[in-house]
C-alpha cells in the first residue's frame, strides 16, 4: 500500500497512506495535515511537548505516534477502505472534497439501500403492468383482406416518398436561405 519513501512533495492521500506505513519522515507534514500545534500533536500522541519536540528534531519518531497522526489526519486504515477519508466528521469516498457522509447519515445507507430496492421492484411491477395494458391497447393486426394490405402498403410507400420529397425541400430552402 504505501511506498515508505522520503520524497517530501506527496498528495494529501499519499501522505496520510506513507505515514500510515510508519514513515518516519511524513511526522511533521502529518502535524500540519492535522493542523495541530506541537503542544496538540503531542497531546494526541500522549507524549510531552518535549518527546514531541526531540521526535521532530531527530526524525525519529514512535511509529505508533506517526500511524496515529496519519489516521487523525483522515486515513481511514480498514481493509476495504482504500482511498476512503475522514475529515472534520465526514466520511468521504476516494476522489470527493465535498459531499461527505455524517455519522447519522452513514447508520442510515443501510435504510436508503433498502428503500432503493423497494423502489426498483415496484418500478419493475409497473413496468410489468404497463406493457400488459399496451399489449391490450395495441392496434390490432394488419387486416387479413389482400386489397385493404395491399392499399395500406401503397400508402405506407408513398407517405415514405413524401417524407423524402419534404425533406429535399427543406434542404434546398436552407440552401437557399444560406445562399
Amino acid at each position: 500500500m504505501a511506498k515508505l519513501s522520503s520524497v517530501p512533495d506527496w498528495s494529501e492521500s499519499e501522505l496520510r497512506a506513507e505515514g500510515f506505513a510508519a514513515n518516519p519522515t511524513t511526522l511533521g507534514a502529518l502535524q500540519v495535515a492535522c493542523r495541530f500545534t506541537d503542544e496538540d500533536a503531542a497531546a494526541a500522541c500522549c507524549v510531552s511537548r518535549r518527546t514531541w519536540r526531540r521526535w521532530r528534531a531527530t526524525g525519529k519518531p514512535d511509529p505508533t505516534a506517526v500511524r496515529l497522526l496519519a489516521v487523525l489526519a483522515g486515513f481511514v486504515p480498514w481493509v476495504g477502505w482504500d482511498g476512503w477519508e475522514v475529515h472534520n466528521g465526514y466520511l468521504f469516498p476516494p476522489g470527493y472534497r465535498r459531499g461527505g457522509i455524517p455519522p447519522g447519515e452513514f447508520f442510515a445507507l443501510v435504510f436508503y439501500r433498502q428503500q432503493v430496492s423497494e423502489y426498483q421492484r415496484l418500478n419493475a411491477a409497473l413496468k410489468a403492468q404497463l406493457d400488459a395494458l399496451e399489449a391490450q391497447h395495441a392496434p390490432s393486426a394488419p387486416p387479413a383482406d389482400p386489397t385493404l394490405r395491399a392499399q395500406l402498403q401503397t400508402l405506407a410507400v408513398q407517405v415514405q416518398a413524401l417524407g423524402g420529397e419534404l425533406a429535399a425541400l427543406s434542404a434546398r430552402l436552407e440552401d437557399a436561405h444560406h445562399g
